[in-house]
């Protein structure tokens, strides 16, 4: 078959020629399935008519969108082309959805053959009509890398990024319009849910940030690998060092609307005392140009590169970036190595848990020791890691920062030999 998008009208005794399908209209990547909305353009006599169309190959939850002045009462699944089998059809009315489509035992080579759909149409006079489905697979997956690089002078960082997707649905995607949300699809449908509901309502919305639509713009995705590229992300960002004391990370973190009460969360065993030697690259300001800015940019490996004046590449340090902890960041910080001279203490002072008035109250200082003969600047990275709901009650820098829906950075410098305290009080809440 040359291509997985061929049309073939059966009217009432002869069939019509071919129909070769318009470009697809959308390609939405998720992290745990893909959304296609695609379009045929059928040929259709004035009379009932079923029509084959063929999709994705494990296309599932298939509905119909659009149908330009055509009347569908019904789409039939009949499965892979090379098994399909008139006496298995799976019926689905219009108001329903194909939840799975039949085995393919072609999957179990790594890629599968299209599904075929049947759809019984009525035209109200001869001519050529357009319909739109919309379906979902599990068989776009995608994963997201970045390169940042600077030059001796490290003050400016260029960033570049790209997708990988992995098309294994036996079907070539040409000319898609690609989008990419970094999340799941129902976590991303229920805080879109949230905000617009928030919005109508004039209710305060959820501090949770939601993943946003990310345009790759148009590309082709064929069977197997395509690199997409990101583009309008590499103009020169500012660049310093930074010093970063991050003892906890997102390992605690807890999603869950009701905190953790648990006592040793977070302070048995001790956080380590290791401050890292840092670059910390500025993020585009937020709501300028967001489509040329970071807004939406998929998380991924980064690796940070220094172009030598002899042309050569050489790698300073690898991180992650754009990841949900550090959606509202407006830095990103990539480590080089440990601070040699300088220290961090984590201590927790105290734990109150008010089951009554559901409340849960923490209290931490954070000492950071400078033994060098030069003062430091130094990025102190918390997590509120024992539930979403939360607020920052005091905190002695007075120059915090919320990065994500769990994370925080406090700054503060620490003159020469000498310590530097920072104290922070986070209240948790619940409802039930």
């Amino acid at each position: 078959m040359k291509r997985a998008a061929v049309l073939l009208v059966l009217a009432a005794c002869h069939a019509q020629p071919p129909h070769a399908i318009r470009p697809v209209s959308s390609v939405t990547l998720y992290r745990d399935v893909a959304l296609v909305e695609q379009r045929f353009e059928l040929r259709l006599p004035a009379a009932p008519t079923a029509v084959t169309v063929q999709l994705a190959g494990g296309a599932t939850q298939i509905s119909l969108v659009a149908t330009d002045g055509v009347t569908v009462r019904a789409l039939h699944v009949i499965g892979p082309v090379e098994l399909a089998n008139p006496g298995s059809d799976d019926d689905i009315p219009l108001d329903g959805e194909a939840t799975s489509a039949p085995e393919d035992p072609a999957a179990n080579a790594g890629v599968l053959a299209p599904t075929s759909v049947m759809l019984d149409v009525t035209a109200p006079h001869a001519g050529t009509y357009e319909v739109t489905l919309v379906y979902a697979t599990h068989h776009l997956q995608w994963d997201a890398d970045y390169t940042i690089t600077t030059t001796p002078a490290r003050d400016r960082a260029i960033l570049r990024g790209a997708l990988a997707v992995r098309n294994t649905t036996g079907h070539d995607f040409e000319n898609a319009s690609i989008h990419v949300i970094d999340t799941d699809l129902a976590n991303w449908r229920t805080h879109s849910a949230e905000h617009l509901g928030a919005k109508l309502t004039g209710a305060i919305p959820s501090t949770t940030p939601v993943a946003s639509s990310r345009s790759l713009g148009i590309a082709t995705l064929i069977r197997g690998e395509t690199r997409v590229e990101i583009t309008a992300i590499s103009s020169p960002r500012p660049m310093h060092a930074v010093l970063v004391y991050d003892p906890i990370g997102t390992k605690l973190d807890s999603v869950a609307a009701e905190p953790s009460r648990e006592v040793n969360l977070g302070a048995e065993p001790p956080a380590p005392f290791k401050v890292s030697e840092s670059f910390e690259i500025q993020r585009p300001p937020a709501g300028i140009m967001p489509e040329r800015g970071f807004a939406g940019l998929p998380a991924g490996p980064v690796r940070l590169f220094e172009r030598r004046p002899d042309g050569s590449l050489g790698v300073l340090g690898e991180a992650r970036m754009f990841d949900a902890a550090t959606r509202m960041a407006e830095v990103d910080t990539i480590a080089v190595g440990a601070a040699e001279g300088v220290t961090g203490h984590r201590e927790r002072r105290e734990l109150t848990i008010d089951e009554a008035r559901k409340k849960v109250t923490e209290e931490f200082l954070i000492t950071l020791d400078n033994r060098r003969d030069a003062p430091v600047g130094v990025l102190v990275r918390e997590h509120m890691y024992r539930g979403l709901n939360w607020s920052l009650a005091y905190d002695s820098t007075k120059r915090s920062a919320q990065e994500g829906a769990q994370q925080i950075s406090l700054r503060t410098s620490v003159e020469a030999k000498s310590q530097q305290k920072i104290l922070y009080v986070v209240v948790y809440t619940w409802t039930r």
